[in-house]
């Protein structure tokens, strides 16, 4: 476990970089300004990351690791049978908790904000998505999982944006995406294997 200095200086460099989003595109951030509007040295900073792009790499696994144990935590609620549509729609439901609870951060995921946060988020999301579909045999994807999964991620994230561009409120998000995503699971892209055993919860 790290030392509870390295963690309180790794939280202001991250929380720097959210303050700073909300003021300039990611490309245009630099580790100077990130070192000078937290207050610590590019010492510091080099200590902890190789680059700026280290450091988003790292809010996305912790950020991914928080979306997994949402994701467990709902199974366990409300699916302790593991089935497969519910196991889906829980996992929809742990992506767009932790999306919203730090919206600060994904809100700048966007194209328009910024390619490389986009590109970042979506594969980041398309890999354990992915994996997901190789993983749970119980409904299948008539096409390829890869395919599937990028299928997927395009359309949460098309759904997400326009909403949030039509200043939606976030319960009608939520609503809207766990509708069509189950309309999604329901349609003839996925089929029920009834012979398939759930393997155990993992991502």
């Amino acid at each position: 476990m790290e030392d509870k200095r390295i963690l309180k200086t790794k939280k202001t460099i991250r929380s720097t970089l959210i303050e700073m989003l909300q003021q300039k595109p990611f490309e245009k951030i630099t580790v100077a300004e990130i070192c000078r509007r937290g207050m610590i040295s590019r010492i510091t900073f080099y200590t902890h990351y190789e680059d700026k792009y280290a450091l988003i790499e790292e809010l996305f696994s912790e950020y991914t690791k928080e979306a997994v144990e949402n994701y467990h935590a709902l199974q366990g609620e409300n699916n302790p049978a593991n089935d497969g549509m519910k196991g889906y729609l829980n996992l929809l439901d742990a992506i767009l908790c932790v999306f919203f609870d730090h919206y600060l951060f994904f809100s700048h995921t966007t194209t328009q904000k910024s390619a490389y946060l986009h590109s970042a988020f979506f594969k980041k999301l398309f890999d354990n998505l992915d994996h997901y579909l190789e993983q749970h045999k119980s409904i299948v994807p008539r096409f390829p999982s890869r395919q599937t999964a990028a299928l997927l991620c395009s359309g949460l994230f098309g759904v997400i944006n326009t909403c949030i561009k039509d200043h939606l409120p976030e319960s009608d998000i939520r609503s809207m995406a766990r509708e069509m995503y189950l309309g999604i699971l329901e349609s003839s892209l996925f089929s029920r294997n009834q012979e398939a055993h759930n393997p155990a919860v993992t991502w």
